[in-house]
């Protein structure tokens, strides 16, 4: 497969792109600065790396032309992340799949944004409450970056995976599920290692899961 991986130089990002290169995939990677991916998956002969910014669509069209998905580990920054950066990114990055007919994507939520077959988690509204307070401005982009999808991702094959509270165990091998938030098996805890090995998973089906949805990931209780 040839896949589009966004966030590489982030923890997730280049675990997601080792464990494709692992898989035999043919990874292309679209980052502002190349020099911060790990030099092990720069040097790689299955990765081709594209520098640019999310606002950029030369390089963004360059990037996704003949993927067969686009993985993405993309988030605010920080609590006082540019605002709507990433959602009019997403907003191109949409408009530029239909352009060049790449139909898949996962990108990432966070279980701020609710769905309607979530039930009630006391862990949940404590994660929500601490970051309405402490990273506010981030919340709303997570936010914009929903309504992106919902109002423009129709006739694609997107899928908002919402994420919880992470974890970074030095442990590969996992594999996050998915589910609803209260749904008796979901969890607020998320290894990076499970999230990245479930992204790569994900795109492999040959028919696609959880398409215009917003699973949220967990990491089961061993």
């Amino acid at each position: 497969m040839k896949l589009l991986i966004f966030g590489a130089t982030g923890k997730v990002g280049a675990w997601t792109a080792r464990k494709a290169i692992e898989h035999g995939h043919d990874v292309t990677l679209h980052v502002r600065d190349q020099h911060r991916v790990p030099e092990d998956i720069r040097n790689s002969h299955k990765v081709k790396i594209i520098e640019g910014s999310l606002s950029n669509e030369e390089t963004l069209s360059e990037a996704i032309e003949d993927q067969d998905a686009i993985l993405s580990s993309l988030g605010p920054n920080g609590p006082f992340c540019p605002r709507n950066e990433l959602a009019n990114g997403y907003r191109l990055i949409l408009k530029l799949m239909r352009r060049h007919n790449v139909r898949r994507i996962l990108a990432m939520g966070t279980i701020s944004c609710y769905d309607e077959r979530d039930s009630f988690a006391l862990s949940r509204l404590l994660a929500y409450s601490v970051i309405f307070v402490v990273a506010r401005r981030a919340q709303l982009e997570i936010f914009g970056i929903e309504k992106v999808f919902k109002e423009e991702g129709q006739g694609l094959d997107w899928t908002l995976y919402r994420v919880p509270v992470l974890g970074s165990s030095s442990e590969d091998g996992g594999m996050a599920e998915a589910g609803w938030v209260g749904d008796g098996k979901w969890n607020v805890f998320l290894q990076r290692r499970d999230w990245a090995n479930w992204m790569v998973q994900e795109a492999e089906r040959d028919q696609p899961m959880w398409v215009g949805e917003m699973p949220a990931l967990y990491t089961p209780r061993r």
